[in-house]
């Protein structure tokens, strides 16, 4: 395996109220160097669940029937909604639990590469509320210039050296790296692509995503940029850029896909 964390990866060893993702932090833990975040301050936020019972992921739920996640989260066949706490939300009412229907991986997602790393899934129906809400994609989203100041969020580890999920929902402010920067022998030389988002902290407060932060979003002025995909302890975290052609991708196929 390669040096780098697939965010996703560490959580199947935990079965207790654990979850993690792709660039970001598991943990009783929190997102590294974030804070706690305003209970249902992000509706849009789903927690997702192997068919265990473990909650490994994190994604944006885009519709009624779709949430957008990393394509490295799988065997997901649950979908809870509205959660803040984890270990909470199954006697929470608020909270809502979807069954995955379908799965769509990108066609060309390369595990080896970590190239296209997203995926939809299909959920039944979700229903809009004070504390489960929907964000949908734009039409056009620029590639964010360096610097600019973004957010990530998750339920994955809060330090680097404890796995250990966070119960409740954190957030991390981030800026984006310079693909050049990110590309540098420093950081992952060569490996970033034009459809993948550096973005993290310069200096010594270090804050990212990490273990159990998968498939969940980086948003930036509002705006989903990216998905949470992999990185490397005290490196920035690499999101997958949702560029036009991924947008199209993600659009095409809820559409052909909305009536099966």
């Amino acid at each position: 395996m390669s040096s780098h964390v697939n965010r996703t990866l560490h959580v199947m060893h935990f079965v207790s109220s654990v979850l993690c993702s792709t660039t970001g932090t598991c943990g009783e833990a929190e997102i590294i160097g974030g804070k706690k975040v305003k209970a249902h301050s992000l509706p849009h936020m789903a927690l997702l669940y192997t068919s265990k019972g473990n909650p490994v992921c994190g994604g944006t739920l885009l519709s009624p029937t779709w949430v957008l996640t990393a394509a490295h989260c799988v065997d997901i066949t649950m979908v809870r909604l509205g959660v803040n706490s984890i270990k909470r939300s199954q006697k929470d009412k608020s909270v809502q639990v979807q069954k995955v229907l379908m799965h769509y991986p990108h066609p060309n997602y390369d595990s080896k590469k970590d190239v296209h790393d997203l995926q939809l899934l299909k959920l039944h129906r979700a229903k809009e509320s004070k504390n489960v809400q929907y964000l949908p994609l734009a039409n056009v989203i620029p590639d964010p210039k360096e610097g600019t100041k973004c957010v990530v969020a998750g339920w994955g580890a809060v330090e680097i050296q404890n796995p250990e999920t966070s119960d409740v929902l954190r957030s991390a402010d981030v800026a984006v790296f310079e693909r050049k920067t990110c590309n540098s022998p420093k950081y992952y030389n060569s490996k970033i692509t034009r459809d993948m988002v550096c973005a993290g902290t310069k200096g010594k407060k270090t804050q990212d995503t990490w273990t159990g932060d998968s498939g969940g979003p980086l948003m930036c002025k509002g705006v989903q940029v990216g998905i949470t995909s992999f990185g490397i302890a005290n490196k920035p975290g690499v999101y997958t850029f949702l560029s036009k052609e991924h947008i199209a991708w993600i659009k095409n196929t809820m559409r052909k896909s909305e009536f099966f």
